[in-house]
């Protein structure tokens, strides 16, 4: 499902009791919260956490994450942006937020393939058959990280 910057925002700002279902905020409220998400999600993104996010402008954007990521990134907007609005958090939140970051961090990181050189030996027991396989891992093709394949 794709949510708007709205729907991320709103819930951000009901969790700090600042947003009643029914009352509307004030244009540079939203703004200011805007600039606050697009923000945290650059940080996150400088410090490897991809999830794929681009800047959004308006409250109908799309927020381009995995469903997944939502509830973390309202609970920890919310936070961020509770000295702003006088707000105090609530525990529960904080715990949110915590599990929210976990979820992000998982999502949010990329896995890269090992490259080990043809001359690392495997080591006993990682042979498929230790009278018929190849000690050694086998020869790369010059990808990554391969210095012995262009001489």
């Amino acid at each position: 499902m794709a949510y708007t910057v709205e729907q991320v925002i709103r819930p951000a700002l009901q969790e700090l009791l600042v947003q009643g279902s029914e009352t509307p905020l004030e244009a540079d409220e939203y703004r200011d919260t805007i600039f606050a998400l697009n923000t945290w999600m650059a940080d996150l993104e400088a410090r490897g956490v991809d999830l794929g996010y681009t800047t959004v402008d308006s409250l109908s954007d799309v927020v381009t994450v995995p469903d997944g990521a939502i509830m973390g990134i309202v609970s920890n907007l919310a936070l961020l942006i509770a000295p702003q609005f006088g707000a105090m958090p609530s525990n529960e939140l904080y715990r949110k937020a915590k599990r929210g970051m976990n979820t992000i961090y998982k999502l949010g990181q990329v896995i890269i393939d090992s490259e080990y050189p043809h001359t690392l030996p495997r080591g006993s027991g990682n042979n498929p058959s230790p009278f018929f396989g190849d000690n050694f891992y086998h020869w790369n093709d010059g990808s990554v990280g391969d210095a012995d394949a262009n001489s």
